[in-house]
């Protein structure tokens, strides 16, 4: 199994009413890809509570197996749910 961890920070140019509204879809997005992708056996996106947090998402992803992240990475719904991202905020990730 792997460990798949995202985060993102908003651009900031972005007003609060469109990071309000870009969080919403980028969870919504992200979520579905549980759903859609077979190799993904969990999936959590979410705002980070802790306020000295510093990121606006957060997402968690288990993978199946290492050879499998190029399967999740390349899926057209994962990545139509990336380009949305890329152009609303910026992201780091990590494979564990």
């Amino acid at each position: 199994m792997v460990r798949h961890i995202v985060s993102w920070n908003f651009k900031p140019e972005l007003s609060e009413e469109e990071r309000r509204a870009a969080a919403e879809t980028l969870v919504a997005r992200m979520t579905a890809l549980r759903d859609l992708v077979p190799c993904v056996e969990r999936l959590e996106v979410f705002q980070p509570p802790i306020g000295l947090s510093n990121c606006d998402l957060c997402m968690y992803t288990e993978i199946d197996k290492e050879e499998n992240l190029v399967v999740y990475r390349d899926h057209p719904e994962h990545q139509k749910a990336v380009s949305y991202t890329h152009l609303r905020a910026h992201e780091t990730s990590q494979d564990l």
